[in-house]
């Protein structure tokens, strides 16, 4: 690998740096760089590296290289001139491009296809644990690709999930039984989707401190609008353009199925990508989910609040809107749907 020049360009989580790279044929690169400080950031960084590198998919970042060098491990990817779906959404810059409809829900799509080639397709099914816009790298064809391996893991082959003691990922993105078990199976990674969905109709960020009391949650804040079939009312106002009324109904009907907080009840992937495609089989498994709109899983939240545990979670973000969470604050704070049911939505 030859790099001519190289700059960094985001710093994000702490762990790793980005830099951005020209290869001499003129080939622009993402140069991800860790510093190999312990014996545990080299295991973490060659699991990520068995695992991405075993991947094959046109909506998953293509990893061109590794290198070790010094106390520096280096993983380089393609360089993306739009950048992420985080930036691309919520970016404040000036003369950013705003995402028409068709976009975003070709975005959706291709999305939940990655998911499902990681869940259901690729040689050995593995388990995100990291869904976010953030790690959602645009090419200049607006064409998604998951990225960011760091916390993924291979899935397990024994039982529906396995339990994790230190739980890692995104505030506003974490499924509740992950948060507060350590359960990890498929069905987070739905969730997070469903969340990525949710942004995607909306326009607004998972967590926003600045945001009114009650609506500091982009889950809390569409629950209602939600329950009252106003689903206009979710729509990012910058959506401009005509858009497909059908496609956006299936889009808040599987956002609203993703964040099912039971995940006994919660679809799996390969459901929610039927749904947004409008297969004719979706409509006989909706009205099976209607069955099971009182669907309150006790293993997971017992005598729980959503307002209080998103009050203390809001102690922690602060003004951070994507930080991080380790097991020391797993016991204190929590962010989950407050929403069970699974119903068809009408405007």
């Amino acid at each position: 690998m030859f790099l001519r020049n190289q700059h960094q360009i985001s710093l994000k989580g702490g762990c790793s740096k980005v830099y951005r790279g020209v290869l001499e044929d003129g080939k622009g690169i993402a140069v991800k760089m860790l510093k190999s400080s312990s014996k545990e950031a080299m295991t973490d960084f060659v699991h990520e590296i068995n695992i991405i590198s075993s991947l094959s998919h046109q909506n998953i970042s293509l990893l061109l290289g590794v290198c070790v060098q010094n106390n520096d491990l280096i993983s380089v990817y393609n360089l993306s001139t739009i950048g992420s779906l985080e930036e691309t959404l919520h970016g404040k810059q000036k003369g950013k491009h705003v995402l028409s409809w068709k976009e975003r829900f070709n975005i959706a799509i291709g999305l939940a296809e990655a998911i499902d080639y990681l869940h259901n397709r690729c040689s050995k099914p593995v388990i995100h644990r990291d869904v976010k816009t953030s790690n959602v790298i645009l090419t200049d064809e607006l064409q998604p690709q998951l990225s960011d391996f760091g916390l993924s893991m291979w899935r397990p082959t024994t039982s529906q999930y396995s339990i994790q003691t230190d739980v890692v990922g995104t505030f506003g993105y974490l499924a509740p039984e992950y948060f507060m078990y350590g359960k990890v199976s498929d069905k987070v990674d739905v969730y997070a989707f469903g969340v990525v969905l949710l942004e995607l109709i909306s326009g607004r960020n998972p967590i926003s401190p600045q945001n009114p009391r009650g609506q500091e949650s982009l889950i809390m804040w569409a629950n209602p609008l939600i329950e009252n079939d106003n689903l206009k009312g979710l729509l990012d106002p910058e959506v401009t353009d005509i858009f497909d009324e059908s496609q956006f109904q299936r889009m808040v009907l599987a956002a609203s199925h993703c964040l099912t907080r039971s995940a006994t009840h919660r679809p799996n992937i390969k459901q929610i990508l039927r749904l947004l495609r409008d297969e004719n089989e979706v409509g006989k498994w909706i009205m099976e989910e209607q069955e099971n709109e009182d669907c309150f899983d006790d293993e997971v939240y017992p005598d729980s609040s959503t307002e209080l545990h998103l009050s203390v979670a809001m102690l922690e973000v602060e003004d951070d809107e994507s930080a991080s969470v380790s097991s020391m604050e797993r016991s204190n704070n929590s962010l989950f749907s407050s929403s069970c049911s699974s119903r068809e939505l009408q405007t």
